[in-house]
Protein backbone atom coordinates (compact mmCIF):
# COMPACT_ATOMS: atom_id res chain seq x y z
CA UNK A 1 0.00 0.00 0.00
CA UNK A 2 3.02 2.24 0.96
CA UNK A 3 4.54 1.96 -2.58
CA UNK A 4 1.18 2.78 -4.53
CA UNK A 5 0.63 5.95 -2.03
CA UNK A 6 4.21 7.10 -2.52
CA UNK A 7 3.73 7.73 -5.80
CA UNK A 8 1.26 9.07 -6.45
CA UNK A 9 2.49 11.48 -3.39
CA UNK A 10 5.77 11.74 -5.64
CA UNK A 11 3.89 13.02 -9.00
CA UNK A 12 0.69 14.87 -7.27
CA UNK A 13 2.70 16.95 -4.01
CA UNK A 14 2.65 20.35 -3.93
CA UNK A 15 5.55 20.77 -1.42
CA UNK A 16 7.76 18.16 -2.41
CA UNK A 17 11.20 18.03 0.19
CA UNK A 18 14.39 18.05 -1.49
CA UNK A 19 15.70 15.96 1.25
CA UNK A 20 13.87 13.19 1.36
CA UNK A 21 14.48 13.00 -2.71
CA UNK A 22 18.47 13.06 -2.73
CA UNK A 23 19.87 10.08 -3.09
CA UNK A 24 17.66 7.59 -4.21
CA UNK A 25 18.60 5.55 -7.00
CA UNK A 26 17.93 1.82 -7.84
CA UNK A 27 21.03 0.07 -8.80
CA UNK A 28 18.94 -2.55 -10.38
CA UNK A 29 17.69 0.73 -12.75
CA UNK A 30 18.38 1.06 -16.58
CA UNK A 31 21.30 3.82 -16.84
CA UNK A 32 20.49 6.65 -19.23
CA UNK A 33 22.83 8.86 -20.80
CA UNK A 34 22.44 12.83 -20.58
CA UNK A 35 24.85 15.51 -22.24
CA UNK A 36 23.66 18.49 -20.50
CA UNK A 37 24.79 21.40 -22.61
CA UNK A 38 23.98 24.41 -20.77
CA UNK A 39 24.64 28.84 -19.87
CA UNK A 40 23.26 28.31 -16.47
CA UNK A 41 23.84 25.19 -13.48
CA UNK A 42 21.82 22.38 -13.47
CA UNK A 43 22.88 20.73 -10.75
CA UNK A 44 20.19 21.55 -8.54
CA UNK A 45 17.67 19.80 -10.82
CA UNK A 46 19.81 16.78 -11.40
CA UNK A 47 20.41 16.25 -7.72
CA UNK A 48 16.60 15.29 -7.21
CA UNK A 49 16.05 13.48 -10.66
CA UNK A 50 16.44 9.92 -9.76
CA UNK A 51 13.99 9.94 -6.95
CA UNK A 52 11.77 10.50 -10.68
CA UNK A 53 13.39 8.39 -13.00
CA UNK A 54 13.16 5.55 -11.28
CA UNK A 55 9.35 4.96 -11.56
CA UNK A 56 10.48 4.21 -14.92
CA UNK A 57 13.11 1.99 -14.10
CA UNK A 58 15.73 4.66 -15.28
CA UNK A 59 18.72 5.82 -13.49
CA UNK A 60 21.09 8.81 -14.42
CA UNK A 61 24.78 9.58 -15.68
CA UNK A 62 25.18 13.37 -16.76
CA UNK A 63 28.33 14.56 -18.80
CA UNK A 64 27.68 18.36 -18.29
CA UNK A 65 29.55 21.27 -20.37
CA UNK A 66 31.28 23.97 -19.46
CA UNK A 67 28.60 27.51 -18.78
CA UNK A 68 28.71 28.56 -22.63
CA UNK A 69 26.78 31.16 -23.34
CA UNK A 70 27.54 30.41 -27.25
CA UNK A 71 27.14 26.96 -26.65
CA UNK A 72 30.39 26.14 -29.02
CA UNK A 73 30.46 22.53 -27.84
CA UNK A 74 27.94 20.71 -29.10
CA UNK A 75 28.78 16.81 -28.37
CA UNK A 76 30.39 15.72 -25.15
CA UNK A 77 29.89 12.05 -25.34
CA UNK A 78 30.09 9.33 -27.87
CA UNK A 79 27.52 7.24 -26.24
CA UNK A 80 24.74 9.59 -24.90
CA UNK A 81 21.37 8.40 -25.31
CA UNK A 82 20.10 11.78 -25.72
CA UNK A 83 21.35 15.73 -25.16
CA UNK A 84 19.73 18.35 -22.96
CA UNK A 85 19.75 22.09 -23.87
CA UNK A 86 19.71 23.77 -20.64
CA UNK A 87 19.69 27.52 -21.25
CA UNK A 88 17.96 30.60 -19.55
CA UNK A 89 16.78 32.90 -22.44
CA UNK A 90 17.38 36.22 -20.83
CA UNK A 91 20.85 36.06 -21.57
CA UNK A 92 20.15 36.88 -25.27
CA UNK A 93 18.74 39.78 -27.24
CA UNK A 94 15.84 38.44 -29.65
CA UNK A 95 18.29 38.55 -32.74
CA UNK A 96 20.71 36.15 -30.48
CA UNK A 97 17.74 34.38 -29.27
CA UNK A 98 16.53 33.37 -32.44
CA UNK A 99 20.10 32.34 -33.92
CA UNK A 100 20.60 29.75 -31.23
CA UNK A 101 17.36 28.07 -31.28
CA UNK A 102 17.20 27.94 -35.32
CA UNK A 103 21.32 26.03 -34.16
CA UNK A 104 19.81 23.89 -31.77
CA UNK A 105 17.49 22.98 -34.62
CA UNK A 106 19.50 22.21 -37.32
CA UNK A 107 21.60 19.43 -34.98
CA UNK A 108 18.63 18.28 -33.76
CA UNK A 109 17.53 17.54 -37.85
CA UNK A 110 20.83 15.59 -37.98
CA UNK A 111 21.44 13.95 -34.71
CA UNK A 112 21.20 10.37 -34.10
CA UNK A 113 19.87 11.19 -30.72
CA UNK A 114 16.86 12.84 -29.03
CA UNK A 115 17.96 16.43 -28.73
CA UNK A 116 15.51 18.27 -25.74
CA UNK A 117 15.76 22.14 -24.98
CA UNK A 118 14.34 22.88 -21.33
CA UNK A 119 14.47 27.55 -21.65
CA UNK A 120 13.77 29.77 -19.08
CA UNK A 121 12.99 33.60 -19.51
CA UNK A 122 10.65 35.88 -17.36
CA UNK A 123 8.99 37.63 -20.65
CA UNK A 124 10.16 34.75 -23.44
CA UNK A 125 7.99 32.21 -24.62
CA UNK A 126 9.75 29.72 -27.02
CA UNK A 127 6.87 28.59 -28.72
CA UNK A 128 6.38 32.41 -30.09
CA UNK A 129 9.28 31.47 -32.57
CA UNK A 130 9.81 27.28 -32.76
CA UNK A 131 7.46 25.45 -34.79
CA UNK A 132 6.67 22.77 -32.16
CA UNK A 133 4.76 21.00 -35.25
CA UNK A 134 7.97 20.34 -37.15
CA UNK A 135 10.94 21.02 -34.98
CA UNK A 136 12.74 17.86 -34.34
CA UNK A 137 14.09 20.00 -31.42
CA UNK A 138 11.41 18.32 -28.64
CA UNK A 139 10.71 21.62 -25.86
CA UNK A 140 10.24 20.57 -22.76
CA UNK A 141 8.03 23.54 -22.07
CA UNK A 142 8.67 25.22 -18.37
CA UNK A 143 5.91 28.44 -19.06
CA UNK A 144 2.58 25.94 -17.17
CA UNK A 145 5.48 25.68 -14.35
CA UNK A 146 6.30 29.66 -14.49
CA UNK A 147 2.71 30.73 -14.77
CA UNK A 148 1.59 28.72 -11.37
CA UNK A 149 4.83 29.76 -9.15
CA UNK A 150 4.73 33.73 -10.33
CA UNK A 151 7.58 35.31 -9.13
CA UNK A 152 8.86 32.15 -6.92
CA UNK A 153 10.21 31.27 -9.73
CA UNK A 154 12.95 33.27 -10.22
CA UNK A 155 15.46 34.06 -7.18
CA UNK A 156 17.95 36.44 -8.27
CA UNK A 157 19.81 36.71 -4.87
CA UNK A 158 20.95 33.39 -4.53
CA UNK A 159 22.17 33.09 -8.34
CA UNK A 160 25.68 33.40 -7.29
CA UNK A 161 25.54 30.45 -4.90
CA UNK A 162 23.44 28.18 -6.93
CA UNK A 163 24.83 29.32 -10.76
CA UNK A 164 21.10 29.65 -12.19
CA UNK A 165 18.37 32.13 -11.13
CA UNK A 166 15.88 29.46 -11.22
CA UNK A 167 14.84 29.08 -7.52
CA UNK A 168 15.85 26.10 -5.14
CA UNK A 169 11.93 25.04 -5.19
CA UNK A 170 11.70 25.61 -9.24
CA UNK A 171 14.69 23.20 -9.59
CA UNK A 172 12.75 20.70 -7.95
CA UNK A 173 9.31 21.39 -9.81
CA UNK A 174 11.44 20.79 -13.29
CA UNK A 175 12.91 17.92 -11.95
CA UNK A 176 10.02 16.26 -11.30
CA UNK A 177 8.77 17.20 -14.97
CA UNK A 178 12.22 16.22 -16.83
CA UNK A 179 12.18 13.06 -14.83
CA UNK A 180 8.86 11.84 -14.85
CA UNK A 181 7.93 13.23 -18.48
CA UNK A 182 10.85 13.99 -20.78
CA UNK A 183 13.10 11.90 -20.60
CA UNK A 184 10.96 8.63 -20.33
CA UNK A 185 9.25 9.92 -23.21
CA UNK A 186 12.24 9.61 -25.35
CA UNK A 187 13.99 6.58 -23.73
CA UNK A 188 10.88 4.08 -22.98
CA UNK A 189 8.03 2.60 -24.76
CA UNK A 190 4.90 4.57 -24.34
CA UNK A 191 1.88 3.48 -22.63
CA UNK A 192 -0.98 2.26 -24.75
CA UNK A 193 -4.23 2.36 -22.42
CA UNK A 194 -5.75 4.11 -19.40
CA UNK A 195 -7.77 1.57 -17.89
CA UNK A 196 -10.05 3.87 -15.52
CA UNK A 197 -12.74 2.83 -12.95
CA UNK A 198 -16.06 4.74 -12.45
CA UNK A 199 -17.05 5.19 -9.00
CA UNK A 200 -15.28 7.64 -6.78
CA UNK A 201 -12.53 7.89 -9.54
CA UNK A 202 -14.34 9.73 -12.46
CA UNK A 203 -16.86 11.22 -10.22
CA UNK A 204 -17.38 11.16 -6.51
CA UNK A 205 -20.29 9.08 -5.44
CA UNK A 206 -21.58 5.44 -6.29
CA UNK A 207 -23.78 5.42 -9.58
CA UNK A 208 -25.37 2.08 -8.45
CA UNK A 209 -26.70 4.17 -5.60
CA UNK A 210 -26.70 7.46 -6.37
CA UNK A 211 -28.02 7.08 -10.18
CA UNK A 212 -26.63 8.69 -13.09
CA UNK A 213 -27.61 12.02 -12.41
CA UNK A 214 -26.73 11.84 -8.73
CA UNK A 215 -22.62 11.24 -8.97
CA UNK A 216 -21.32 14.54 -8.57
CA UNK A 217 -18.35 16.12 -10.48
CA UNK A 218 -16.47 18.01 -8.62
CA UNK A 219 -14.04 20.81 -10.30
CA UNK A 220 -11.08 18.27 -9.68
CA UNK A 221 -12.85 15.49 -11.41
CA UNK A 222 -13.66 17.69 -14.12
CA UNK A 223 -9.25 18.06 -14.91
CA UNK A 224 -9.15 14.29 -14.42
CA UNK A 225 -11.69 13.96 -17.13
CA UNK A 226 -10.35 16.32 -19.07
CA UNK A 227 -6.88 15.36 -19.19
CA UNK A 228 -8.07 11.92 -20.22
CA UNK A 229 -9.75 12.71 -22.68
CA UNK A 230 -6.74 15.11 -23.83
CA UNK A 231 -4.87 11.83 -23.61
CA UNK A 232 -7.23 9.70 -25.99
CA UNK A 233 -7.66 12.59 -28.75
CA UNK A 234 -3.86 11.69 -28.79
CA UNK A 235 -4.41 8.00 -29.36
CA UNK A 236 -4.54 6.43 -26.22
CA UNK A 237 -7.04 4.05 -25.44
CA UNK A 238 -9.35 4.34 -22.77
CA UNK A 239 -11.19 1.83 -21.39
CA UNK A 240 -13.72 1.54 -18.27
CA UNK A 241 -13.58 -1.48 -16.03
CA UNK A 242 -15.69 -1.10 -12.96
CA UNK A 243 -17.97 -3.07 -11.00
CA UNK A 244 -20.87 -2.06 -11.72
CA UNK A 245 -24.73 -2.53 -14.39
CA UNK A 246 -23.34 -3.02 -17.35
CA UNK A 247 -26.62 -0.44 -18.58
CA UNK A 248 -25.81 1.88 -15.76
CA UNK A 249 -22.17 2.32 -17.34
CA UNK A 250 -23.55 2.49 -21.13
CA UNK A 251 -25.82 4.62 -19.88
CA UNK A 252 -24.24 7.35 -17.93
CA UNK A 253 -21.92 9.00 -20.46
CA UNK A 254 -25.35 9.57 -23.12
CA UNK A 255 -26.74 11.07 -20.24
CA UNK A 256 -24.08 13.30 -18.95
CA UNK A 257 -23.56 15.80 -21.06
CA UNK A 258 -21.52 17.69 -18.59
CA UNK A 259 -18.55 14.79 -18.69
CA UNK A 260 -15.64 15.98 -20.44
CA UNK A 261 -14.66 12.50 -21.11
CA UNK A 262 -16.81 11.58 -24.14
CA UNK A 263 -18.35 8.27 -25.02
CA UNK A 264 -16.34 8.32 -28.02
CA UNK A 265 -13.36 8.49 -26.53
CA UNK A 266 -13.70 5.60 -24.92
CA UNK A 267 -12.42 2.20 -26.40
CA UNK A 268 -14.24 -0.64 -24.50
CA UNK A 269 -16.50 -0.04 -21.40
CA UNK A 270 -16.59 -3.52 -19.06
CA UNK A 271 -18.85 -3.38 -16.01
CA UNK A 272 -19.66 -6.31 -14.57
CA UNK A 273 -19.29 -8.07 -10.75
CA UNK A 274 -16.18 -10.12 -12.10
CA UNK A 275 -12.52 -9.46 -10.59
CA UNK A 276 -11.25 -6.48 -12.88
CA UNK A 277 -7.88 -8.48 -13.19
CA UNK A 278 -9.64 -10.71 -15.42
CA UNK A 279 -11.49 -7.93 -17.12
CA UNK A 280 -8.20 -6.51 -17.87
CA UNK A 281 -6.81 -9.43 -19.19
CA UNK A 282 -9.81 -9.69 -21.52
CA UNK A 283 -8.53 -6.18 -22.21
CA UNK A 284 -5.15 -7.49 -23.45
CA UNK A 285 -6.89 -9.35 -25.86
CA UNK A 286 -9.42 -6.94 -27.34
CA UNK A 287 -6.64 -4.27 -27.55
CA UNK A 288 -4.04 -6.44 -28.80
CA UNK A 289 -1.56 -4.93 -26.17
CA UNK A 290 0.41 -6.39 -23.06
CA UNK A 291 -1.04 -5.59 -19.77
CA UNK A 292 3.02 -4.15 -19.29
CA UNK A 293 1.55 -1.20 -21.86
CA UNK A 294 -1.38 -0.16 -19.67
CA UNK A 295 -1.92 2.08 -16.52
CA UNK A 296 -5.26 1.09 -14.35
CA UNK A 297 -6.37 4.15 -12.14
CA UNK A 298 -8.58 3.02 -8.95
CA UNK A 299 -9.51 4.19 -5.91
CA UNK A 300 -9.82 1.05 -3.68
CA UNK A 301 -6.54 0.33 -2.60
CA UNK A 302 -7.50 -3.89 -2.79
CA UNK A 303 -8.62 -3.72 -6.40
CA UNK A 304 -5.08 -2.72 -7.18
CA UNK A 305 -3.67 -5.06 -5.08
CA UNK A 306 -5.84 -8.14 -6.87
CA UNK A 307 -4.80 -6.95 -10.17
CA UNK A 308 -1.01 -6.42 -9.55
CA UNK A 309 -1.07 -9.92 -8.41
CA UNK A 310 -2.63 -11.00 -11.22
CA UNK A 311 -0.78 -8.64 -14.11
CA UNK A 312 2.50 -8.30 -12.31
CA UNK A 313 3.25 -5.68 -14.90
CA UNK A 314 0.97 -3.38 -15.25
CA UNK A 315 1.29 0.37 -14.11
CA UNK A 316 -0.83 1.68 -11.27
CA UNK A 317 -2.05 4.77 -10.20
CA UNK A 318 -4.47 5.75 -7.04
CA UNK A 319 -7.02 7.67 -6.97
CA UNK A 320 -7.45 9.44 -3.54
CA UNK A 321 -9.86 11.10 -2.21
CA UNK A 322 -8.44 14.27 -3.37
CA UNK A 323 -9.47 14.43 -7.05
CA UNK A 324 -6.99 17.88 -8.30
CA UNK A 325 -3.99 15.28 -7.02
CA UNK A 326 -4.96 12.62 -9.19
CA UNK A 327 -5.07 14.82 -12.10
CA UNK A 328 -1.96 16.39 -11.03
CA UNK A 329 -0.32 12.75 -10.89
CA UNK A 330 -2.00 11.77 -13.95
CA UNK A 331 -0.46 14.41 -15.91
CA UNK A 332 2.89 13.57 -14.71
CA UNK A 333 2.64 9.53 -15.07
CA UNK A 334 5.76 8.24 -17.18
CA UNK A 335 4.73 7.25 -20.52
CA UNK A 336 1.53 8.90 -21.02
CA UNK A 337 3.42 11.97 -22.86
CA UNK A 338 3.14 11.14 -26.64
CA UNK A 339 6.68 12.17 -28.89
CA UNK A 340 6.04 14.34 -31.90
CA UNK A 341 3.02 15.58 -33.10
CA UNK A 342 -0.29 14.03 -33.06
CA UNK A 343 -0.34 12.01 -36.30
CA UNK A 344 -3.15 10.73 -38.37
CA UNK A 345 -3.62 7.31 -37.37
CA UNK A 346 -3.61 8.59 -33.56
CA UNK A 347 -6.87 9.80 -34.26
CA UNK A 348 -8.64 6.81 -35.73
CA UNK A 349 -6.91 4.34 -33.75
CA UNK A 350 -9.37 4.23 -31.31
CA UNK A 351 -12.87 3.87 -34.21
CA UNK A 352 -9.88 0.83 -36.17
CA UNK A 353 -9.82 -1.20 -32.71
CA UNK A 354 -13.20 -0.80 -31.92
CA UNK A 355 -14.07 -2.37 -35.57
CA UNK A 356 -11.74 -4.87 -34.76
CA UNK A 357 -14.63 -6.86 -32.56
CA UNK A 358 -16.57 -7.09 -35.83
CA UNK A 359 -13.68 -8.12 -37.47
CA UNK A 360 -12.97 -11.03 -34.77
CA UNK A 361 -16.64 -11.70 -35.18
CA UNK A 362 -16.88 -12.54 -38.90
CA UNK A 363 -13.39 -14.36 -38.69
CA UNK A 364 -15.24 -16.91 -35.95
CA UNK A 365 -18.80 -17.06 -38.34
CA UNK A 366 -17.71 -17.23 -41.65
CA UNK A 367 -14.89 -19.03 -43.81
CA UNK A 368 -11.74 -17.12 -44.35
CA UNK A 369 -12.54 -16.15 -47.98
CA UNK A 370 -15.73 -15.19 -47.31
CA UNK A 371 -14.65 -12.74 -44.46
CA UNK A 372 -12.12 -11.98 -46.45
CA UNK A 373 -14.27 -10.15 -49.07
CA UNK A 374 -16.74 -9.29 -46.64
CA UNK A 375 -14.33 -6.48 -45.30
CA UNK A 376 -13.14 -5.18 -48.96
CA UNK A 377 -9.83 -4.74 -48.00
CA UNK A 378 -7.37 -2.65 -49.46
CA UNK A 379 -3.41 -2.61 -48.63
CA UNK A 380 -1.18 -0.07 -50.26
CA UNK A 381 2.29 -0.60 -49.90
CA UNK A 382 4.92 2.78 -50.67
CA UNK A 383 8.53 3.45 -50.89
CA UNK A 384 10.60 5.94 -49.40
CA UNK A 385 7.92 8.90 -48.80
CA UNK A 386 9.86 10.87 -46.61
CA UNK A 387 6.23 12.41 -45.81
CA UNK A 388 5.42 8.96 -43.74
CA UNK A 389 9.09 9.41 -41.99
CA UNK A 390 7.12 10.64 -38.42
CA UNK A 391 4.33 7.96 -38.68
CA UNK A 392 7.24 5.43 -39.39
CA UNK A 393 9.49 6.94 -35.72
CA UNK A 394 6.13 6.68 -34.16
CA UNK A 395 5.52 2.90 -34.66
CA UNK A 396 9.14 1.90 -34.53
CA UNK A 397 9.09 2.94 -31.17
CA UNK A 398 6.02 1.62 -29.92
CA UNK A 399 5.82 -1.88 -31.61
CA UNK A 400 6.54 -4.51 -29.27
CA UNK A 401 4.80 -7.95 -30.39
CA UNK A 402 5.44 -7.75 -34.32
CA UNK A 403 9.06 -6.57 -34.47
CA UNK A 404 12.04 -7.97 -35.48
CA UNK A 405 15.33 -6.44 -34.51
CA UNK A 406 14.01 -3.69 -31.73
CA UNK A 407 15.91 -0.84 -33.57
CA UNK A 408 14.34 2.20 -32.32
CA UNK A 409 15.13 4.91 -34.85
CA UNK A 410 14.92 8.69 -33.90
CA UNK A 411 13.33 10.71 -36.96
CA UNK A 412 16.53 11.51 -38.44
CA UNK A 413 17.95 7.78 -39.02
CA UNK A 414 14.21 7.16 -40.75
CA UNK A 415 14.52 10.37 -42.72
CA UNK A 416 17.89 9.33 -43.76
CA UNK A 417 17.19 5.70 -44.73
CA UNK A 418 14.42 7.21 -46.80
CA UNK A 419 16.70 9.33 -48.51
CA UNK A 420 19.86 6.51 -49.22
CA UNK A 421 20.14 5.00 -52.51
CA UNK A 422 21.21 1.07 -50.00
CA UNK A 423 18.15 1.34 -48.17
CA UNK A 424 14.48 0.59 -49.82
CA UNK A 425 11.59 1.92 -46.44
CA UNK A 426 8.63 0.11 -47.43
CA UNK A 427 5.32 0.97 -45.67
CA UNK A 428 2.02 -1.04 -45.63
CA UNK A 429 -1.42 1.29 -45.40
CA UNK A 430 -4.57 -0.73 -44.60
CA UNK A 431 -8.05 0.00 -45.00
CA UNK A 432 -11.72 -2.06 -45.07
CA UNK A 433 -15.44 -0.93 -44.66
CA UNK A 434 -15.12 -1.04 -41.07
CA UNK A 435 -12.44 1.63 -40.91
CA UNK A 436 -9.45 3.28 -41.80
CA UNK A 437 -6.33 1.48 -40.38
CA UNK A 438 -3.54 4.08 -42.03
CA UNK A 439 0.21 2.39 -42.09
CA UNK A 440 0.25 -0.75 -39.72
CA UNK A 441 3.64 -2.31 -41.34
CA UNK A 442 7.04 -0.88 -42.33
CA UNK A 443 10.07 -2.41 -43.60
CA UNK A 444 14.00 -1.30 -44.04
CA UNK A 445 15.20 -3.90 -46.47
CA UNK A 446 19.47 -2.36 -46.88
CA UNK A 447 22.23 -3.31 -49.53
CA UNK A 448 25.10 -5.42 -48.26
CA UNK A 449 27.23 -6.31 -50.65
CA UNK A 450 26.26 -8.76 -53.37
CA UNK A 451 22.91 -9.37 -50.50
CA UNK A 452 20.17 -7.81 -49.15
CA UNK A 453 19.37 -7.61 -45.73
CA UNK A 454 16.14 -7.38 -43.79
CA UNK A 455 17.00 -4.46 -40.97
CA UNK A 456 13.64 -3.98 -39.50
CA UNK A 457 10.29 -4.93 -40.15
CA UNK A 458 7.35 -3.61 -37.41
CA UNK A 459 3.83 -3.95 -37.68
CA UNK A 460 1.05 -2.52 -35.37
CA UNK A 461 -1.07 -4.72 -33.15
CA UNK A 462 -3.88 -3.07 -34.34
CA UNK A 463 -3.35 -5.07 -37.84
CA UNK A 464 -2.12 -8.49 -35.88
CA UNK A 465 -5.03 -11.28 -36.12
CA UNK A 466 -7.19 -10.48 -39.22
CA UNK A 467 -5.37 -13.19 -41.20
CA UNK A 468 -3.14 -10.93 -43.35
CA UNK A 469 -0.29 -11.00 -41.51
CA UNK A 470 1.76 -13.16 -44.41
CA UNK A 471 0.28 -10.08 -47.23
CA UNK A 472 1.41 -7.46 -45.08
CA UNK A 473 5.20 -8.74 -44.16
CA UNK A 474 6.07 -10.84 -46.57
CA UNK A 475 4.61 -8.12 -49.10
CA UNK A 476 6.22 -5.31 -47.42
CA UNK A 477 9.71 -7.50 -48.19
CA UNK A 478 8.91 -7.97 -51.95
CA UNK A 479 8.20 -4.67 -52.50
CA UNK A 480 11.37 -3.75 -51.35
CA UNK A 481 13.28 -6.26 -53.16
CA UNK A 482 11.59 -5.39 -56.40
CA UNK A 483 12.83 -2.01 -55.81
CA UNK A 484 16.51 -2.62 -54.56
CA UNK A 485 16.48 -6.57 -57.61
CA UNK A 486 14.82 -9.43 -56.80
CA UNK A 487 17.20 -11.60 -58.01
CA UNK A 488 19.75 -10.72 -55.05
CA UNK A 489 19.74 -13.08 -51.99
CA UNK A 490 18.11 -12.07 -48.96
CA UNK A 491 19.34 -12.38 -45.49
CA UNK A 492 16.71 -11.51 -42.50
CA UNK A 493 18.07 -9.67 -39.21
CA UNK A 494 16.11 -11.23 -36.30
CA UNK A 495 16.61 -10.73 -32.51
CA UNK A 496 14.16 -12.27 -29.36
CA UNK A 497 13.04 -10.13 -27.06
CA UNK A 498 10.79 -10.33 -24.25
CA UNK A 499 7.23 -9.76 -25.78
CA UNK A 500 7.60 -10.19 -29.94
CA UNK A 501 7.07 -14.00 -29.81
CA UNK A 502 4.24 -13.05 -32.66
CA UNK A 503 7.08 -12.13 -34.93
CA UNK A 504 9.37 -15.17 -33.75
CA UNK A 505 6.58 -17.73 -34.71
CA UNK A 506 6.07 -15.50 -38.78
CA UNK A 507 9.70 -15.75 -38.66
CA UNK A 508 9.79 -19.61 -38.16
CA UNK A 509 7.22 -20.14 -40.38
CA UNK A 510 8.11 -18.00 -43.81
CA UNK A 511 11.50 -16.59 -43.21
CA UNK A 512 13.69 -18.97 -41.48
CA UNK A 513 16.08 -19.99 -44.06
CA UNK A 514 16.82 -16.23 -44.26
CA UNK A 515 18.03 -16.35 -40.94
CA UNK A 516 21.63 -18.28 -41.29
CA UNK A 517 22.74 -16.77 -44.59
CA UNK A 518 21.79 -15.01 -47.69
CA UNK A 519 18.72 -17.25 -49.84
CA UNK A 520 16.77 -16.48 -52.87
CA UNK A 521 13.11 -15.00 -52.08
CA UNK A 522 9.66 -15.22 -53.94
CA UNK A 523 6.46 -14.13 -52.94
CA UNK A 524 3.22 -13.74 -55.00
CA UNK A 525 0.29 -11.75 -53.65
CA UNK A 526 -2.59 -13.88 -53.37
CA UNK A 527 -5.65 -14.09 -55.59
CA UNK A 528 -7.41 -10.87 -55.77
CA UNK A 529 -9.65 -11.50 -52.15
CA UNK A 530 -8.21 -8.35 -51.12
CA UNK A 531 -7.06 -5.49 -52.92
CA UNK A 532 -3.41 -4.95 -53.25
CA UNK A 533 -1.48 -1.77 -54.60
CA UNK A 534 1.86 -1.84 -55.25
CA UNK A 535 4.37 1.16 -56.70
CA UNK A 536 4.76 -0.83 -59.55
CA UNK A 537 5.33 2.71 -61.84
CA UNK A 538 8.13 3.29 -59.60
CA UNK A 539 9.56 0.31 -59.61
CA UNK A 540 9.49 -0.60 -63.24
Amino acid sequence: MEDIIGVHALLSDLELSRNALIGQIDNASQSVRIDVLRNHSFELVSSTIDAFLVLSDLKSEFCYSDYDDTFSEMLLSDDADLSLIWIDLDRYDVAGQKHLIDRFDKIAQRADIPVLIAPVSRNFKIADMLDTATSKLQLIDLTPLQDRMGDAFFEERLASFTGTRCSPRACLEASRLIGTQAIPAVVRMPLKAIIVDLDNTLYAGVLGEDGVEGVVLTPGHVALQQKIEAMAAQGVFVCIVSKNEAKDAADLFDARADFPLKRSSITKIVANWDFKSDNIGGLETALNIHHSSMLFLDDNMGELYEVRRALPDIKLLWASPDADANARALALFPGLKRRGPVLAEDKIRNADTQANEERRHRQTEMTQEAYLRSLEIKITFDIDRLEDADRITALANKTNQFIFSYRRYAAAQIAAAIKSPDVCVVTARMSDKLADSGIIGVALIERHGDNHRVEEVFVSCRALGRGLDDVIVLGLISVAQLRLGSDVPLNVAFKDGPRNGPARSFVDAHLSKHLEQPYSFEYTFPPAIISVVTPNEEIS
